[in-house]
């Protein structure tokens, strides 16, 4: 019993070699991990792919000079697009830092989410004791969708990277008398939209925090983030001055219906602190049952997990908000007082919560990936309710679940991983990564031959296949733009056009043929 307590102290001294080991052993599971997710899973998502090729397309226009992607953005707005040109400049860093090559880049996206795991246990070790920042820090190495968002050039990917940069700033200006960090909330605050627009809706919380905090503000520094937030705005601004605020006024035209998917602002943290992999093999259930059937024994053992780690999470989220709602209560009247008397419950609370109320009001669809953002906050959740939560059957079910989901978690990703790298080498499914697209292009463009600029089209065909097929070619067929327009530019070069069929569908001369595989047959029409 005296062993146990001591092995306890050593694991709460953040100083001592058990817990400095326990660390070393969590960043290096968790960089296995995100390894395996970018070498195996070749960093492929199927409802992202498309989304990743224009974001290609705008870095390499942004390369080759064009004023577009010198202050418009890549990802989807509205009718319009987010402003520029912030994210841009992330994908061209990571491409460069690649030497110019993709899935190179692919990897220090992978890399730069696993030093995210040190800094998040930074971050937890302001507002938790030693042995629950562990903890967390550990959950967020582990958990599915944390590793799953880890890899891909997506643009919401790098934000939980710049959001745990974004709370750790924030919390030291409400703990540190005239903090110069607030330059810093506001510089991060303002790049978030570049990202993805979801960060405006934080703003409220952020601003609501510093109006709470217990310590003075540091009024020039926080004067001087403004204006340097301002600054990163400048290239939108002038661009779009001189387009007659094009873009501007297309975000502010553009309307959606009220759908139910906005309740989804409930089901995406409890998923995302669960270890259900949702709809990571696309649409419907075929591809979970799969999975399940093939690395688990039955899918029903799968879901049957699944649903127990959906429980526990849905617990530990509505434990939460009851907490926060009962300190709302008793400080409604003062909420500063509650913010000095509970600052780690009321921080998270606000930035939790506040924003995904004021999501609700949009009616819009809210999406798991929405929550890239908030992880440094909801992967705090689970060490709260250890540390906070009184005694009782829950409490003590999920600690004793905790190794055993743990166990769970990883080889549920190593399943998943290893899954995905077997499609992507079967005949079954057309995996379209950038790794196998990028070898398709190399052999198309051989086939093609020297002056020779190769189109791959998006007809009729393509148009009425199955969603797998039919995503996976209007990227390919993007991908190829890129390179020919802006790499391997061919000046009054010929035309060569191909098309992509399902190999039993594919009746052509083999000469014509330019690649085979993958359950497809890329070929010349020409």
């Amino acid at each position: 019993m005296q062993t146990g307590h001591k092995l306890y102290e050593q694991i709460d001294n953040p100083s001592s070699r058990l817990h400095l080991l326990l660390l070393l052993l969590t960043l290096g599971v968790g960089f296995f991990l995100r390894f395996y997710a970018y070498w195996f899973g070749e960093s492929f998502h199927i409802f992202a792919i498309n989304d990743e090729v224009s974001a290609f397309r705008v870095a390499m226009q942004f390369l080759a000079g064009e004023e577009r992607a010198y202050y418009i953005g890549q990802p989807n707005f509205s009718e319009g697009h987010a402003p520029g040109p912030v994210w841009t400049l992330f994908w061209v860093a990571m491409y460069k830092l690649g030497g110019g090559v993709v899935d190179h880049a692919l990897f220090y996206l992978a890399l730069l989410n696993a030093l995210l795991i040190g800094l998040f246990y930074l971050f937890a070790r302001q507002l938790l004791k030693p042995r629950y920042a562990l903890l967390s820090c550990f959950l967020l190495a582990i958990s599915p969708w944390p590793v799953y968002y880890s890899t891909g050039l997506y643009n919401p990917i790098p934000l939980a990277f710049f959001g745990t940069l974004l709370f750790m700033s924030l919390w030291r200006v409400t703990q540190i008398e005239k903090s110069h960090a607030v330059f810093w909330v506001c510089v991060l605050s303002a790049i978030l939209p570049h990202f993805h627009m979801i960060g405006v809706f934080y703003y409220p919380a952020i601003l609501l925090i510093l109006y709470l905090s217990p310590v003075k503000l540091n009024r020039g520094w926080f004067i001087a983030g403004i204006i340097a937030g301002l600054l990163i705005y400048a290239p939108y601004f002038i661009g779009e001055m001189r387009h007659n605020w094009e873009n501007t006024r297309l975000i502010l035209s553009g309307k959606d219906d009220f759908t139910f998917g906005v309740i989804k602002v409930i089901s995406g943290p409890v998923t995302v602190l669960s270890n259900h992999p949702g709809r990571w093999l696309g649409d419907g259930l075929e591809g979970l049952f799969e999975l399940g059937d093939t690395w688990f024994g039955s899918h029903y053992l799968l879901l049957a997990v699944n649903l127990v780690s959906l429980l526990l999470a849905l617990v530990i989220l509505f434990w939460f908000a009851r907490y926060f709602v009962i300190l709302l209560r008793r400080y409604g009247k003062h909420p500063r007082h509650m913010f000095e008397n509970d600052p780690v419950v009321s921080f998270i609370g606000i930035l939790l919560f506040f924003p995904l109320l004021l999501f609700v009001l949009t009616g819009h669809n809210y999406s798991t990936r929405y929550a890239i953002l908030i992880f440094p906050l909801l992967f705090i959740l689970p060490a709260l309710y250890l540390a906070l939560a009184k005694p009782g059957r829950i409490k003590r079910f999920y600690l004793a679940s905790l190794p055993f989901m743990s166990v769970f978690s990883i080889y549920l990703l190593l399943a998943f991983f290893t899954h995905l790298s077997r499609q992507a080498g079967g005949d079954e499914y057309f995996i379209n990564s950038f790794r196998k697209m990028e070898l398709i292009r190399e052999q198309v463009e051989q086939h093609a031959g020297e002056n020779t600029r190769a189109k791959l089209v998006v007809d009729e065909y393509t148009r009425q296949a199955p969603e797998r097929l039919r995503i996976a070619t209007l990227a390919m067929s993007d991908y190829i733009g890129v390179y020919e327009n802006y790499i391997e530019t061919k000046n009054n070069a010929k035309e060569k056009t191909y098309v992509i069929r399902y190999a039993n569908d594919a009746h052509v001369d083999p000469s014509a043929i330019a690649y085979e595989g993958n359950g497809i047959v890329v070929y010349s029409v020409e």
